[in-house]
């Protein structure tokens, strides 16, 4: 029996859609559950940490349920090669991919801000959090060695450019706008959306709830 993946989650991208585009990049075959609310509700107790999202990975051996979406990013990372040939470029692939989760998770107030109708909470993430976020992820680029090619750590793409993609096409939804003043990552946010291993999927995935969000 070959390795099977089941990728958990609800009905939106979220923090699994950096997992389903790294096993799409692996040309991994997964099933992807989409969870309603009240699906979740009755599925809860039979998570590890209570929590989504959970990969479910079936060898002959038996079934292994992750959760945590940096552990098991990390863990397929290991698996299919996308973490990097050496320490050095292991370290700086961690360092980008948790820069990515922090701006990812600074969404979260333009989010609520959008959602209760609050357009100087809105204002003030897109005038004072995202120039911040910006900086960060151009600064990580511009330390990258020269070999990159563009990319965050080596010639061919990690987890951490995968991680950095899926939050630059989260804002890029919610604003087209929103690297006009940083030309370098959206030279690599194209970069990546033309991989060939992503052509199909990225055409057929679910719309980002982001863009309906804002």
């Amino acid at each position: 029996m070959s390795t099977s993946y089941e990728v958990i989650y609800f009905q939106i991208h979220g923090r699994a859609e950096p997992i389903r585009l790294l096993l799409t990049l692996a040309g991994q075959p997964f099933k992807d559950t989409a969870l309603s609310r009240d699906e979740w509700k009755t599925s809860k107790a039979t998570m590890p940490l209570f929590q989504l999202p959970v990969l479910v990975e079936r060898t002959a051996q038996g079934e292994q349920r992750i959760p945590q979406s940096q552990a098991i990013m990390r863990h397929l990372a290991r698996t299919f090669g996308y973490y990097g040939d050496d320490e050095d470029q292991m370290v700086r692939a961690d360092v980008a991919a948790e820069t990515c989760v922090d701006v990812a998770s600074s969404i979260s107030a333009l989010l609520y801000g959008a959602s209760k109708g609050n357009a100087e909470l809105a204002a003030k993430y897109w005038s004072e959090t995202w120039k911040t976020n910006v900086a960060k992820l151009s600064n990580l680029l511009e330390a990258a060695p020269r070999s990159a090619g563009g990319l965050l750590v080596r010639g061919q793409p990690t987890f951490a450019d995968v991680n950095a993609f899926q939050v630059l096409h989260t804002h890029l939804a919610m604003r087209p706008t929103c690297l006009d003043d940083a030309p370098a990552l959206r030279r690599f946010h194209d970069q990546m959306a033309a991989l060939p291993q992503w052509q199909g999927y990225l055409s057929a995935r679910r719309a980002s709830e982001a863009a309906a969000s804002t």
